[in-house]
């Protein structure tokens, strides 16, 4: 019941409510309090007897029987009148008018002036939190008057700056405050002198209580330090305020009317918001010039909006006026369409000196506040208006600003600075590419095919666009990579050109590509691919001319030939270019191995420089469709144009990095979602089709080479020989076994056990080195990767390569036991690591005996031992030599200072010998 009589209250105060907000003169009769309460009485007593009414149900005893024919109508259910309630709940944003059931007493004057100011007073204290309620709060200011939507706009603009909407005065009280003293020859010297007075005494009011009390108020605050999901969502909200507001005014055509010409309003809209934005923007308090820069940049962002509808319409308009001609008869049609015209003009005109005037006002002193949230945010709206309304932003004059800033010493800056620049040169490749007509995603691209526009830019600054991919920060380097690919889409940057700006891309890339963030990898492996597809063309185009003598009988072969012996060059080459890419990087990150092996931060698990290496391949192989035909890697794995073990190799791992890539549910996701268009989804199922049959084809077209590849093995010796077993040897773990036995191919995969039988019994598949710090472990890496591969052999597959694997295993066990059945002491040094080594990689196949396993754990730590007590040895003798040499030299100096001195020096001071 308290409900309902809380809506009756509502209800009586909203009816009084219908018109502007606007300040009423206090009574001269009866104070504020006496006609409150008067107020109070009269609405307690009706609320009274509307709940003595509705609780004996007489309300709805007699609606039935004043009605008794509806039933037979079609009389709505009680669920739905309860839904039709339920959507009549009053919203606590805009005012409702009262249902017209409840029967509700007129209020007395001096109520109504109290209920009005009340009611001013408690309007929607978050008129922004939601994208509803600021779609709703436009709504209600657009029906209030100029002077109302200011009074309104400020209220929230304290709200956005975190004070209370009370913290803001009204801008009749500044108007009284001047009063009528000016005559009308100095009308708009006046408003502009009462709007800009209105802006600094509001600036020094939200200054004074943010500095006193502090902007605390985070329900409405714009500003923080670091973006969270609801800042963003704030301010994304307030931002939409300001569309729909300008939006609804451009229709109503209430924009365009400025003070004295609507019915007698006296206050210009634009002229005042403006005004007051600039004032707020030189605040000292940070969080004030946040919220007044993000108010008017919204304002000015939709001006913008209003002023591309204009220049639309003035198109329009011009064709229709052309189409009608000189014709007398359709004379009143041109007078019209002139007349229309004329008035399209005059409001462009006038929305051009708002925007001139907020741009110069807040965007040329803004994009050098000493707050880089201040300055990111305004050349992300520099950015935001030449993508929206290129045909006016789009030059070097605006952009200009936004190139400046990819030198800021904080990342917020730059990274708002590449943003913007991305977003324009994204549309400009896409209309160069010939969609120019179109759009983009809701943005129209027709304007962007012009290269005078952004020339000078992209010669001025192409080098710090490429220097920007080698930036510290993760997002301005993601954003960096896809700002050169947009330049190299859009024909104005030369990726290949090494003695031009791009002639350090290649190294670049290449550590990008081994670096450890994914979201890096990811970005480079697009710019490396571009990189590729020029360099693919370059040379199709140079092959092409050298052999223009036989193009026809190439041609003829072309038609009745297999298309894989066609794209067969283009996938060897294609894999050459991408393994010489990787291998500039390569040295950088043996040292980083290298060093973290000697200080012992490498972790159990730490990947090898092998798989570095791979997985950079993989970052490049879904942007390369030629690398993802099975038929033509399989070819290109036995060609002639290969040279030596490297472009061997280099194919191997590219076929290597496409099944880990598409076998992975994950990254096959990824690569799916990739070749959709932007928001569809991939189902789990066709995922899952999909690695099944990648896996199928992939075995299908490298069940017969890789028999082959295995037996190279044999006579190969070095880094490649080693780098190109690991990878044989993952690849033969990927493939589906199943498919041996189906296809009666069983004795291929004979042959590559066999193969890896034999090299297990090799100690090492490196030459002999001379160098020192040679690692004795990496010597014999080749025998933990041939472990680990039968292994997993013996435990996946059908039953008979299962069994050919699991001999082969319980050979090597058997072999390893006679081998250290004396005791390592017995054996040769050289023997004793080999035998370690093999142990430790045949471990998880020894744990299964237990006998076994604590015999081998026994050796293992006996050779520990052994080896830490001859590792001591070698530090104290050391140590020692170190001692002796220092005392010679000690020695010497004194000797030396005799001579010099003529007499004897005195003995040094004792020291203490410390063991290194």
């Amino acid at each position: 019941m308290v409900t309902l009589a809380r809506r009756s209250t509502r209800s009586s105060t909203r009816k009084a409510f219908p018109s502007p907000v606007k300040k009423a003169p206090p009574p001269s009769s009866s104070s504020p309090s006496s006609s409150s309460s008067s107020s109070a009485s009269e609405d307690g007593r009706e609320d009274s007897d509307f709940e003595e009414k509705t609780s004996s149900g007489l309300r709805r005893r007699s609606k039935r029987l004043r009605t008794p024919k509806a039933t037979a109508g079609g009389r709505k259910s009680p669920g739905s009148s309860n839904a039709k309630k339920k959507k009549r709940t009053p919203n606590p944003t805009t005012p409702t008018t009262p249902a017209t059931t409840k029967r509700v007493t007129a209020p007395s004057p001096v109520s109504a002036d109290d209920d009005d100011e009340n009611a001013s007073d408690a309007e929607p204290v978050n008129g922004f939190v939601t994208r509803n309620m600021a779609a709703s709060t436009a709504k209600r200011c657009c029906a209030l008057d100029n002077e109302g939507k200011v009074d309104l706009c400020v209220k929230l603009l304290a709200q956005a700056c975190g004070l209370d909407a009370s913290s803001a005065h009204l801008l009749g009280e500044t108007k009284s405050y001047r009063g009528g003293k000016e005559e009308d020859d100095d009308k708009e010297e006046e408003e502009g002198e009462i709007y800009a007075e209105f802006g600094k005494s509001l600036s020094e009011r939200f200054s004074e209580e943010g500095n006193s009390s502090g902007l605390t108020d985070a329900r409405t605050i714009l500003y923080v330090k670091t973006s969270t999901a609801k800042s963003r969502s704030l301010e994304s909200n307030f931002i939409h305020f300001w569309n729909q507001l300008v939006v609804l005014m451009h229709g109503k055509e209430t924009l365009y009317v400025q003070g004295g010409e609507g019915g007698g309003d006296e206050v210009d809209f634009l002229a005042c918001m403006s005004q007051v934005c600039m004032e707020l923007s030189k605040s000292a308090v940070r969080q004030v010039r946040y919220a007044a820069c993000v108010c008017g940049y919204a304002l000015l962002g939709s001006l913008v909006q209003a002023h591309q509808i204009l220049d639309e319409s003035n198109v329009v308009l011009t064709k229709q006026l052309r189409a009608v001609g000189h014709s007398s008869t359709k004379k009143d049609q041109r007078r019209d369409l002139n007349r229309r015209l004329q008035e399209c003009h005059e409001r462009s005109n006038s929305l051009d000196v708002h925007m001139k005037e907020l741009f110069q006002e807040l965007v040329i002193v803004r994009f050098r506040d000493v707050s880089p949230q201040i300055r990111s945010l305004t050349v992300r709206w520099v950015g935001v208006w030449v993508v929206q309304h290129p045909k006016k932003f789009l030059s070097d004059a605006y952009l200009k600003y936004v190139a400046w800033s990819l030198n800021d010493k904080d990342p917020q800056g730059r990274l708002a600075a590449v943003q913007a620049l991305n977003q324009v040169y994204q549309r400009h490749a896409i209309a160069s590419q010939g969609g120019g007509s179109g759009r983009d995603g809701g943005a129209d691209v027709s304007n962007f095919s012009n290269l005078s526009a952004l020339d000078l830019l992209t010669q001025r600054f192409s080098g710090r666009f490429v220097e920007l991919i080698k930036d510290v920060n993760e997002q301005v380097c993601v954003n960096a990579m896809e700002l050169v690919l947009s330049l190299s889409q859009a024909n104005l940057l030369d990726v290949c050109d090494e003695d031009g700006e791009c002639g350090g891309l290649s190294s670049d890339l290449a550590m990008l590509l081994l670096d450890s963030n994914m979201r890096i990898r990811k970005s480079a492996g697009k710019l490396a691919a571009c990189v590729i597809e020029r360099r693919l063309g370059e040379a199709t185009k140079e092959s092409s001319k050298s052999r223009s003598s036989t193009g026809s009988k190439k041609g003829k072969r072309k038609g009745a030939g297999d298309s894989a012996d066609d794209a067969l060059p283009s996938c060897v080459e294609a894999c050459k270019l991408l393994s010489s890419l990787v291998q500039e990087g390569m040295p950088s990150l043996s040292k980083v191995l290298q060093r973290r092996g000697r200080s012992g931060l490498t972790a159990e698990g730490e990947m090898d420089e092998e798989d570095y290496y791979v997985r950079a391949v993989s970052a490049v192989v879904p942007h390369l469709p030629v690398l993802h035909e099975w038929e033509v890697l399989a070819k290109a794995c036995k060609s002639k144009h290969l040279k030596g073990d490297a472009g061997v190799l280099s194919v191997v791992r590219v076929v290597l990095a496409s099944m880990q890539r598409f076998t992975d549910p994950k990254l096959a996701r990824e690569f799916l979602l990739m070749k959709k268009e932007k928001g569809k989804k991939v189902m789990a199922s066709a995922v899952t089709d999909f690695c099944e049959r990648t896996t199928q084809q992939s075995t299908m077209a490298l069940m017969g080479v890789l028999s082959t590849l295995f037996s190279q093995c044999k006579s190969k010796k070095g880094p490649n020989a080693v780098s190109l077993l690991y990878d044989l040897c993952q690849v033969v773990t990927l493939m589906q076994q199943e498919l041996y036995v189906a296809t009666g191919k069983v004795d291929d995969f004979k042959k590559i056990v066999d193969v890896l039988e034999e090299l297990w019994t090799r100690d090492s598949l490196l030459p002999p080195s001379g160098k020192p710090d040679a690692s004795k472990e990496s010597r014999r890496s080749h025998l933990v990767f041939i472990a680990r591969c039968l292994l997993a052999l013996e435990s996946r597959g059908p039953g008979a390569t299962r069994e050919i694997a699991g001999r082969a295993v319980t050979d090597m066990v058997n072999d390893l036991k006679e081998t250290v059945a004396s005791g390592l002491d017995k054996l040769p040094e050289d023997k004793v690591v080999v035998a370690l080594e093999k142990i430790h990689a045949l471990m998880n196949k020894l744990k299964e005996d237990a006998s076994q396993k604590e015999k081998f754990k026994g050796l293992i730590q006996e050779y520990l031992e052994l080896d830490a007590k001859m590792q001591t040895d070698e530090e104290e003798a050391g140590s020692d030599a170190m001692d002796e040499d220092e005392e010679e030299s000690e020695s010497a100096e004194g000797e030396s200072d005799d001579e010099e001195s003529g007499g004897e020096a005195p003995p040094p001071p004792p020291r203490s010998r410390r063991r290194l």
